[in-house]
């Protein structure tokens, strides 16, 4: 739901709604009774503002609704990341560590119908998170999840050939050398990683057959708007993690 104000204040709330259940928000209380039955879209209002009762966006589903077991990689970063590796129909990508499956969720988003993501995760429980949560997005069809170490070549023996990869794990550059014989010559590896010393150890542990192209961070600000008044907002997220962008390269014969 999205509440407006009398006063012109924004807020977003996330609700599963039942008919016993009142919703309290900055533009009044609405019942579970007065949403059910209407259509996504429609506008409720009180002396107190408006509320628009919407379904929610991809983004919303993950930061409202899904379950969540590891620390995560949020939109700002994961949008970037997906148009980096190449997340499009046809596509073929290999996801290691899968987590909670929130970065899974974008790669398939750009992926389905006719795409596939092999994802990677070394803790069943994990894995069964990462399925609930794409089931719930409906994106589990073009997802082939699976229990294995990426670091094993054996867990990615056969798996390929890979237009790209995104590893999300603590020690990126021992998983460089396992999966360079299924990725595609040029091809994307994009790493996530959350300190600077992982960064470093990845520069300097970096295996034969791949470059590094770059690396950086992303933040997003919000936005204050009311009329004749809009500016920076005082929330921002700011550093999360280091984007690092290697390609794979082959010796000329």
């Amino acid at each position: 739901m999205i509440a407006e104000s009398a006063k012109g204040e924004r807020r977003s709330y996330y609700v599963r709604v039942s008919e016993g259940s009142a919703y309290s928000t900055i533009a009044g209380v609405v019942t579970g009774r007065s949403i059910l039955g209407k259509p996504w879209g429609v506008i409720l209002r009180s002396r107190l503002g408006t509320i628009a009762v919407v379904k929610p966006s991809l983004a919303e589903l993950m930061e409202g609704f899904y379950e969540r077991r590891t620390q995560v990689i949020y939109p700002k970063d994961s949008g970037m990341i997906a148009v980096l590796v190449g997340a499009r129909p046809g596509a073929r990508l290999l996801e290691a560590g899968v987590g909670s499956g929130f970065m899974t969720t974008v790669l398939a988003m750009g992926l389905c119908p006719t795409g596939r993501l092999i994802g990677l995760e070394v803790r069943s429980e994990n894995l069964e998170t990462a399925r609930r949560n794409l089931e719930a997005a409906g994106l589990l069809d073009c997802v082939d999840l699976r229990l294995g170490d990426v670091r094993n070549p054996a867990s990615v023996e056969g798996l390929g050939p890979f237009d790209g990869v995104v590893l999300d794990m603590p020690d990126p550059w021992r998983a460089l050398e396992s999966i360079s014989g299924e990725v595609k010559p040029s091809a994307v590896a994009v790493v996530f990683v959350p300190t600077s010393t992982q960064l470093e150890k990845l520069i300097t542990n970096m295996p034969g057959g791949w470059v590094l192209q770059g690396a950086f961070e992303t933040m997003a600000r919000t936005v204050l708007m009311s009329p004749g008044a809009v500016r920076p907002g005082e929330w921002l997220a700011g550093f999360t993690g280091y984007i690092v962008v290697l390609r794979r390269v082959v010796e000329t014969q």
